[in-house]
């Protein structure tokens, strides 16, 4: 993190976190369905990024990243259109699923492009900061996309709010793609496997990175949820996200330079206490009826220690990967992150049908514990193999 030319990556990475959260939006208060059927298209998109993460990583080792990156935002860019579209026009709920999850294609090179860059501009010493800058600017922008769509959505309140935020993309898309570098590294073989990259080490973390990507997806689609609230603007939700995840992105920085200083596990150590503390404080007060925004601002302390956990499976993940196929080890960071997003919003919209919004945190809690349980048998049986 040296050298000036380490922050080109993380421009567009900012950009489409942005745009997805804003179209995320925008999607939930203006496409046509009932609550199911919004939990289905929003899934659509996680669920087709992670599809295409393998071949996204294939094609960031092989093309390089600049050129990846650069495709893979002109076709965000053009299905975002096509979203706009499907609302304005068709009003199909279907065609909106289909063409958010082409978007995912897009948000997937994009993803692994940047991921494989960062990786490479940045040195061991300095690798749990850069990420951890990464997962801050990810989910920040995500959640000030949030807001700009619920500002738009409250000044338009129809689907012309796609056009201004097309708009702006597309300028953007012109102003950073003069500032990417290549960065990807000469020598190396790439192999068609994309496991062959990824070391053994990292993967006892795969079961925790899916619970912490599924329940960020059911905490997006809670944003729905909790818009239903009598008296809650849709301004006061993407405020309400803004909020959360600073806090969240601020702990990635700090715990990201942590892990460099105090090692990757013993981090994730830190977070894995932050989620159980968090988790059981939350679905307590949802489910005795407490207010959200006081629930929330209530376990927030412990939000911030679980931010300790991603920056640290990113090191750790970059540190372990082949020089040569980094962009497919990223790639299986793009894939869970895509499947859990995509359950995420899925259960997440029948557990609020279900229990409220005290049953979304309930769902987390469970499924974290799973996670937790299976990533110390994996941990287990990977230190009896040796």
């Amino acid at each position: 993190m040296r050298s000036t030319k380490s922050l080109s990556p993380y421009l567009p990475i900012l950009t489409i976190r942005v745009g997805s959260g804003a179209n995320t939006f925008l999607i939930s208060y203006l496409s046509p369905g009932n609550s199911v059927m919004i939990g289905i298209i929003l899934a659509t998109y996680p669920f087709v990024e992670a599809a295409s993460s393998f071949v996204a990583g294939y094609m960031a080792d092989k093309l390089g990243r600049r050129l990846t990156l650069i495709l893979g935002y002109a076709w965000l860019l053009m299905f975002m259109v096509a979203v706009y579209a499907s609302i304005s026009i068709m009003k199909d709920p279907l065609f909106t699923a289909a063409f958010n999850g082409a978007i995912g294609f897009g948000a997937a090179l994009v993803l692994v492009s940047t991921l494989a860059m960062i990786t490479d501009l940045t040195e061991h010493g300095y690798r749990g900061l850069g990420m951890g800058v990464f997962d801050f600017l990810n989910i920040f922008g995500y959640a000030s996309g949030y807001m700009v769509g619920s500002i738009l959505y409250q000044v338009f309140k129809s689907p012309t709010a796609f056009i201004v935020l097309l708009l702006s993309l597309a300028l953007l898309y012109v102003v950073i793609m003069r500032y990417i570098i290549e960065t990807k590294p000469i020598s190396g073989v790439t192999y068609l496997n994309p496991l062959r990259g990824v070391s053994r080490r990292a993967i006892p973390t795969l079961p925790l990175w899916f619970s912490i990507t599924t329940i960020l997806g059911a905490a997006i689609y809670s944003g729905r949820a909790i818009g239903s609230i009598e008296g809650v603007l849709p301004v006061h939700v993407g405020a309400l996200f803004l909020g959360a995840t600073l806090v969240i992105g601020l702990g990635s920085v700090f715990f990201g330079y942590v892990s460099d200083r105090l090692g990757r596990l013993k981090t994730m150590g830190i977070g894995v206490v932050g989620v159980s503390i968090g988790l059981i404080t939350l679905t307590t007060l949802l489910l005795i009826g407490v207010n959200p925004i006081i629930a929330i601002a209530i376990s927030a302390p412990f939000i911030f220690m679980a931010s300790a956990i991603v920056p640290s499976i990113l090191a750790l993940t970059g540190d372990e990967a082949l020089i040569s196929m980094r962009g497919s080890a990223m790639g299986l960071y793009s894939l869970v992150l895509g499947v859990g997003m995509g359950v995420g919003s899925l259960l997440g919209s029948y557990s609020y049908v279900t229990l409220g919004l005290g049953g979304i945190a309930l769902l987390a809690l469970v499924i974290f514990t799973v996670s937790l349980a299976l990533y110390a048998i994996l941990r287990i049986t990977l230190i009896a193999r040796r």
